[in-house]
């Protein structure tokens, strides 16, 4: 980046140009996120209101094509910001050096030439006259007689600034060589290999800036929502910027963060992994067609991790796709608020954002919920918020969170157990407080909505929370929320709903059969939620199908449905419009 790092180059140059170089890529940063934000958020969901057909459809594919180049951009200009900001510390470090040896050297009547070396005059003493002379950096102090006492103070300060210009040579060299490596490829195509390469962009930079960041003031180590967001608002917009940047994948996972900057995180978290993953998919199988190129030896332990991918894979699709489908429907801006592949796949997904909404609803899905078959839940939310926004006051606001944050259990013999909620309730517990920290404004109207399995994991966060954040809960399908009483989840008893279908044969078997493996003769985790003896409040939910047998356990976001209006309801803070006795 410096042609050259001598003296003269080191003396005269202003740190400034690098600093005002790094506002100028955040910058770029900044408006890439907005061109990308104003495609999903306005151009898209504009041109499916008044266009219909193959070309609004083949529109739609570039633009969203088109935003990959604004996200990439978002992420690289941010890099070469906090690359540059870096460089320029580590430059005025080596600055500071340098002009601290030319002053303490002119303060010593030494003369500093053009080149760096270091005149001294001549020296008498006495009868001896020693003449003066110029030394450069490098050399050792001389001792002995007949030495000009002059000469070692001029080489202890032509010294110090060969350092200078050697620690600016050496920084120059590190940051010319990562801001290099941060060079897009000269097409318009986003591939899977660049968003790799991003992840190897985002180490490289994080490993040189170490000195940087540590004037960053680092979140605090298992901090609590409250101190991340403290932490954050501590930071100056640079820092955030910057941090952000450097550590893009880890802000999008700490709560009590801002909604919009852990949805810039946790989308580019998304892309990477679904990049990452396809590079492997392609990997394997080109090792398996290696290994057997005409098909009749298959490797079994290939096409099983094959397989793993594949639904690796169709999760992130989903989550994309959804992301993808602002605008449609009504539905407004999405906010992914978690991602990760670890075992069968977490994902946290807000419709509207909670940090501005007045009433906002969290639903924790149960049994079988994983990555690969998120799309459904997500509907749900989906379709809870337009039925909150279609019974509520239009000048609110409003968020319908779906929160897959924990391990949920995929087979009968982990339904059974209560491990898995107890490991659930206290990272539920962490997101909501999280989403308290983040909101703006008056606090909002916060609703909890469990069903099947989540609803025990709901129970166990309320009942471990002497002051749980939320404002009201809903249980529905539940076998249990872990306590007998509502007035042992630590909110008004006439803030706890309960609904259940007459079919569902989830909430309603108390005893062992072949759909109820739990226990003989009583609910496996406490007394049923929508039982009068457990003092909450019911409301109204449409009878279901009895077959196939588990068909009404799914029914309580159907469209238009008796359950999803009573669940939006409550949600908006009013009363259900059936099954409820007035309190």
């Amino acid at each position: 980046m410096i042609r050259t790092v001598d003296y003269a180059t080191l003396k005269s140059l202003r740190i400034s140009d690098f600093e005002n170089a790094a506002d100028g890529y955040r910058k770029a940063s900044g408006m890439a996120s907005q061109a990308k934000d104003d495609l999903y958020n306005q151009v898209i969901p504009g041109m499916q209101k008044s266009l219909r057909g193959e070309a609004l459809n083949a529109a739609v594919a570039q633009l969203r094509e088109l935003s990959k180049n604004f996200q990439y951009t978002q992420v690289e200009c941010g890099l070469i910001s906090a690359a540059l900001n870096a460089f320029a510390l580590e430059l005025r470090l080596a600055k500071v050096k340098l002009d601290v040896a030319v002053g303490d050297a002119t303060d010593a009547r030494l003369r500093v030439r053009e080149d760096g070396s270091v005149s001294y005059g001549a020296w008498s003493g006495g009868e001896e006259n020693i003449p003066g002379g110029t030394v450069s950096g490098g050399a050792a102090l001389v001792q002995g007689p007949g030495i000009n006492p002059n000469h070692n103070a001029a080489q202890t300060y032509a010294n110090h600034i060969a350092d200078a210009i050697k620690e600016a040579t050496e920084v120059d060299a590190k940051w010319s060589a990562k801001l290099k490596n941060l060079e897009a490829d000269d097409d318009l195509t986003v591939s899977s290999r660049d968003w790799i390469n991003t992840r190897h962009d985002v180490r490289g930079t994080l490993k040189g800036a170490e000195d940087y960041l540590n004037l960053i003031l680092e979140p605090p180590k298992n901090g609590t929502p409250e101190e991340n967001a403290a932490w954050w608002g501590g930071l100056t917009e640079e820092q955030r910027s910057d941090y952000a940047s450097l550590n893009i994948a880890t802000v999008g996972t700490l709560d009590g963060l801002p909604s919009e900057v852990r949805d810039e995180g946790n989308r580019y978290s998304l892309r990477a992994a679904s990049a990452r993953w396809e590079m492997e998919r392609e990997r394997l199988i080109l090792m398996r067609d290696l290994l057997s190129q005409d098909g009749r030896y298959v490797n079994r332990s290939i096409e099983n991790r094959v397989k793993d991918i594949d639904k690796k894979l169709a999760g992130l699709n989903q989550v994309q796709k959804h992301l993808d489908s602002t605008g449609e429907k009504g539905i407004p801006e999405l906010y992914l608020l978690g991602i990760d592949t670890e075992k069968n796949g977490h994902a946290i997904v807000s419709v509207g954002n909670p940090d501005e909404a007045d009433n906002v609803m969290t639903y924790v899905p149960g049994m079988n919920t994983k990555l690969e078959t998120v799309g459904g839940d997500m509907e749900r939310a989906e379709s809870l918020y337009s039925q909150a926004v279609a019974l509520g006051d239009p000048e609110k606001k409003y968020a319908s969170l779906m929160w897959l944050g924990y391990d949920a259990p995929q087979n009968p013999v982990a339904v059974a157990k209560e491990g898995l909620a107890n490991d659930g309730a206290p990272v539920l517990n962490d997101f909501l407080d999280g989403l308290q920290a983040s909101h703006q404004g008056e606090p909002a109207n916060d609703t909890l909505l469990g069903h099947s399995y989540g609803s025990l994991v709901s129970g166990k966060m309320l009942s471990g929370d002497e002051t749980p954040p939320v404002d009201a809960a809903i249980f529905v399908g539940s076998p249990g929320v872990g306590v007998d009483h509502a007035a042992d989840l630590n909110l008004p008893p006439e803030n706890v709903w309960a609904g259940k279908s007459r079919n569902d044969v989830v909430a309603s078997l108390p005893t062992r059969s072949i759909y109820n493996p739990w226990s003989w003769g009583e609910r496996p985790f406490g007394v049923d939620p929508t039982d009068p003896g457990f003092g909450g409040q019911q409301f109204g939910v449409q009878d279901g199908s009895k077959w196939p047998p588990f068909a009404a356990h799914s029914l309580y976001w159907d469209e238009n449905s008796e359950s999803l209006k009573n669940m939006a309801l409550i949600v908006n803070g009013e009363y259900p419009m059936s099954g409820a006795e007035p309190q």
